[in-house]
């Protein structure tokens, strides 16, 4: 018995090479995105790549162009660098996964888990025995291996006393709207200043931002309340036109001080040169599909794609 498919969206997009989100308007049942660019000329690369619902988080089937016009179909494992589906319309956090046995203290902290979250959710780590500095704090997931452990990719943990013993989270649904406040992992003491956030940041340059820092266990007082426009970005870090070179030193406390209870630093938005309104009215709730550096295609190819749904009603 076939299941018929009613084409619900379809687009194209010339890829950087980096993984991105496509936004779609529903649910879809299957996916296809083919390399307009390199099909047909012998690259030795993926030239298209296929998702179909119950699919593992990281799954995808793929063609491999491999030379002289030769295909071959290809699979990207559970887990790996393929698809993920995402839903970002809920606003309430997911349920406790108190599974998790170890962080690891190195750049960057991986933990150990038998439960994992989806690649490029938002978890909130709690009870993280023996690193309890980080506890309460939120961190993007960079990397996922189904089943065994998860990376948090922004978190440097390599000068911390010791591993966590423990690891218990929940995924977290970001704001509506963004960019909102972020948990501060690092400021450098130089000219200019940048800021280290534990998630993707949203901010964009022209915003105005204010250092929220008023616990002393983190270091570098003289930064609290200062504000700045922030002049450059990548995912997780801001360089702004504050000049923290003469401050003291930023340095998240130990597990036995955080234990006693600490403040965690925030860099808050309050607007931006041009308009207050462009970064403030952008809406983040989407649903769609996380494509990964295994299937988004290669740099600077036009890449075309096609979503169908088995149940889409106009």
């Amino acid at each position: 018995m076939s299941t018929p498919m009613s084409l619900i969206a379809q687009g194209s997009y010339v890829s950087d090479g980096n993984a991105r989100t496509l936004e779609l308007p529903c649910p879809v049942d299957y996916f296809i995105i083919r390399d307009r660019t390199l099909w047909g000329t012998n690259p030795t690369a993926v030239v298209e790549s296929n998702w179909y619902r119950g699919f593992a988080d990281g799954q995808a089937q793929t063609v491999t162009e491999g030379g002289a016009g030769a295909l071959s179909a290809t699979v990207v494992a559970a887990g790996g660098a393929g698809f993920t589906e995402v839903d970002y319309t809920s606003t309430e956090p997911g349920a406790l996964v108190a599974t998790g046995t170890a962080i690891t203290a190195a750049n960057p902290a991986v933990v150990t888990d038998a439960t994992t979250p989806p690649l490029g959710s938002v978890v909130r780590m709690t009870n993280t025995t023996g690193m309890l500095q980080i506890a309460g704090l939120e961190f993007t997931v960079t990397a996922v291996t189904a089943g065994v452990n998860f990376t948090l990719g922004y978190l440097n943990s390599a000068g911390y006393a010791a591993a966590a013993t423990n690891a218990d989270y929940r995924v977290i649904t970001q704001s509506r709207f963004l960019p909102r406040r972020k948990w501060i992992l690092g400021i450098t003491a130089a000219n200019p200043a940048v800021i280290t956030t534990s998630t993707a940041h949203g901010f964009a340059v022209g915003a105005k931002i204010t250092i929220k820092n008023p616990d002393a266990n983190f270091g570098m007082p003289q930064v609290d309340g200062l504000s700045g426009t922030v002049t450059a970005v990548t995912a997780n870090t801001i360089t702004t036109d504050i000049d923290t070179s003469a401050f003291a030193a930023f340095a998240y406390p130990t597990s036995a001080v955080a234990a006693t209870g600490v403040t965690h630093p925030q860099v808050v938005p309050y607007g931006e040169v041009a308009t207050i309104l462009t970064e403030a009215t952008d809406n983040s709730m989407l649903s769609g599909l996380y494509l990964d550096t295994g299937v988004v295609g290669a740099n600077a190819s036009t890449m075309d794609w096609l979503a169908f749904s088995a149940d889409y009603r106009p």
